[in-house]
């Protein structure tokens, strides 16, 4: 009888501690693709592309909400901005504040020259978070 309830007691931990570590791992999945979809369209400014259609480009840019899962991109440029479909980026987890980022094309920087931060939270646990660090120069740092 022992022997049972201190198995039963090592399991219900052993349960416990696979469900955290997969939340965990749900978040820096979607910290990564969250990561690599910024630096796509970083490296879309700084190279330069030109969308159809663009005959002066003058940024990129990327915008979301709070509680959302996708981020907006557009392209600042001359006759008319170019907007295109929303990316899904987040699978577990959703925006907790506002993003606003905007490339310079040619170098890929900032357009406002300050440090961005964004955080997402899971959506079933709100106490797990990650922050995710825009660097004026375009380097992306995560905690």
């Amino acid at each position: 009888m022992t022997v049972t309830a201190m198995i039963l007691i090592l399991a219900g931990g052993s349960v416990a501690a696979y469900l955290n570590f997969n939340k965990n791992q749900s978040m820096d999945s979607d910290a990564r693709s969250l990561i690599s979809e910024i630096y796509r369209v970083r490296n879309l400014a700084s190279s330069m592309q030109y969308p159809a259609g663009c005959t002066s480009l003058k940024g990129y840019n990327i915008k979301s909400d709070v509680g959302l899962t996708g981020l907006l991109l557009s392209v600042s440029c001359d006759p008319d901005n170019v907007i295109f479909p929303v990316v899904e980026v987040l699978s577990v987890s959703v925006f907790t504040n506002a993003i606003d980022l905007s490339f310079l094309p040619g170098s890929g920087y900032l357009a406002n020259g300050v440090d961005q931060q964004i955080t997402i939270k899971n959506s079933n646990d709100t106490a797990v978070t990650k922050i995710i660090t825009v660097g004026q120069y375009g380097n992306i740092m995560s905690n």
